[in-house]
């Protein structure tokens, strides 16, 4: 329940907000335009097909979005509120920015600009962080502004993801149930999905590059149907839908949609055995320091000397060579043997790229006494765990004696796509090309956008791919 307090100041602010929409509006249009040089290039199309759906609902509405950047509620705005439409203030969102994200940019003087602006776009600021009692108060006093604006009518902005998409993808199997909560409390209203990014948009970013050009696609959706009572129910199909358009917006993009990357380990391999003393059981540290960052090396520093430590070793550099193969297939180019660059947490199955902040999903999925074999996903699908298959393909073989192993990769990938799709009926449709060093598959001669990796070493090789 909202005190009578928090209820006037959220209806002191709607007022001033109102009259300050029009000035704001044209603030941040000016800003976009003559500072950062910012364009739509489905403006007209777009707003024509979403204002024919929101002019025949006078509901509450949930603004619903994908999240790359810092201002994306700004961009999502101006995006489909057209001048002809400010007038509509019960349309006009409020929206839940990070606090610690907003409120403590610059001096004092910058920081009296941003949170006056702040104010006047309807925005509340909520805290993700922190487990104390007061952080938990506040979140609660957030979700209960929300849904009291909601049941009046208003509209409300929130990112299903809860937080900017490190990867730069939308991923429909990891729905976040809070949305889905608070829509079971309002079910008359409807989630406007909008799925808007940069074309040059690679990976997630504080702000786009100055130039940049977006496209934005949307549907109105009902947030709750008839017979629905569980939250996750009601956020799936909210991530389904921005999924659906995130696939749309890739359909017309000239992005690779699917970067994935895998590299095998022959574990009793001469060049590994180099680094590594069998009779000790310890890593060069020179070796290990040029490879891992301060932060990996606590992890073979803590696994028993021997063989697990030098498995340890052997799974960071597995992986790291995985997520080098998808940030090539990104357009992010690392230099090679840049180990470094690129940051790998085990335990979460996670990679960060440290010059960009881009952040990969990893899966180990051969590790014996012979062989480490690892996948990296950075966008385009799920990579999947035990319990649900993932949209990346693998196979890992012993070379035959007396054949190149690159050439028997390339061959067995073709072989593996063929026999995965109903739609190949031989491999010898297929073919590989080199674009920039990265393998590209050519169906019937034309490049397809499979995020295609091989690797082999010693006596393995192994290749992956993902269509999703």
């Amino acid at each position: 329940m909202l005190s009578s307090k928090d209820v006037a100041s959220l209806r002191l602010q709607r007022r001033l907000s109102v009259i300050a929409a029009y000035p704001v509006y044209a603030f941040v249009r000016l800003v976009f335009r003559w500072r950062f040089d910012y364009r739509f290039s489905n403006a007209r199309e777009f707003q024509e097909k979403i204002w024919r759906e929101l002019d025949a609902h006078d509901g509450p509405l949930f603004w619903a979005a994908n999240h790359l950047t810092l201002i994306d509620s700004f961009l999502v705005f101006v995006a489909v509120v057209p001048w002809r439409k400010l007038h509509r203030t019960r349309l006009i969102p409020w929206s839940t920015p990070e606090y610690r994200n907003y409120y403590h940019l610059g001096h004092w003087h910058k920081k009296i600009a941003v949170r006056a602006l702040m104010y006047l776009c309807r925005c509340i600021p909520f805290l993700r962080e922190g487990e104390d009692e007061a952080s938990e108060r506040w979140r609660k006093n957030v979700f209960a502004k929300c849904e009291w604006l909601l049941k009046r009518g208003d509209s409300v902005f929130m990112y299903p993801e809860a937080s900017r998409a490190r990867s730069g993808w939308l991923e429909r199997r990891r729905p976040k149930d809070f949305l889905g909560r608070l829509a079971l409390e309002v079910p008359n209203a409807k989630f406007l999905c909008v799925y808007a990014r940069g074309e040059n948009q690679l990976y997630t970013t504080a702000l786009p590059r100055r130039g940049e050009t977006f496209r934005a696609y949307g549907r109105l959706i009902p947030a709750v149907l008839p017979g629905e009572t569980a939250p996750r129910a009601v956020a799936q199909r909210l991530f389904d839908a921005l999924a659906e358009l995130q696939e749309e917006w890739f359909a017309k993009s000239p992005l690779p949609k699917n970067c994935g990357g895998n590299d095998v380990l022959d574990l009793k391999s001469p060049a590994l055995a180099e680094h590594f003393d069998v009779d000790s059981g310890e890593v060069d540290p020179e070796w290990m320091a040029r490879h891992l960052t301060a932060r990996e090396i606590k992890s073979p520093e803590a696994a028993p000397p021997g063989f697990a430590r030098f498995t340890e070793v052997c799974k960071f550099i597995a992986a790291k060579e995985a997520a080098h193969k998808a940030l090539a297939q990104s357009g992010i180019q690392t230099p090679t043997g840049a180990f470094r660059m690129l940051e790998a947490d085990l335990f979460r199955k996670r990679i960060v790229h440290l010059p960009t902040g881009a952040r990969f999903d990893i899966r180990f999925t051969h590790e014996d006494e012979d062989k480490i074999h690892c996948v990296a996903v950075l966008r385009g699908g799920f990579i999947g765990d035990d319990e649900t298959p993932g949209d990346v393909l693998w196979e890992v073989a012993e070379v035959p004696a007396g054949q190149d192993a690159h050439d028997f990769a390339r061959a067995k990938c073709l072989e593996f796509i063929a026999q995965s799709s109903d739609e190949i009926s031989s491999p010898g449709l297929l073919a590989f090309a080199d674009e920039g060093g990265i393998p590209k598959v050519l169906l019937r001669g034309k490049v397809q956008d499979w995020g295609v990796s091989l690797s082999h070493s010693g006596r393995f090789a192994a290749w992956s791919f993902m269509i999703s």
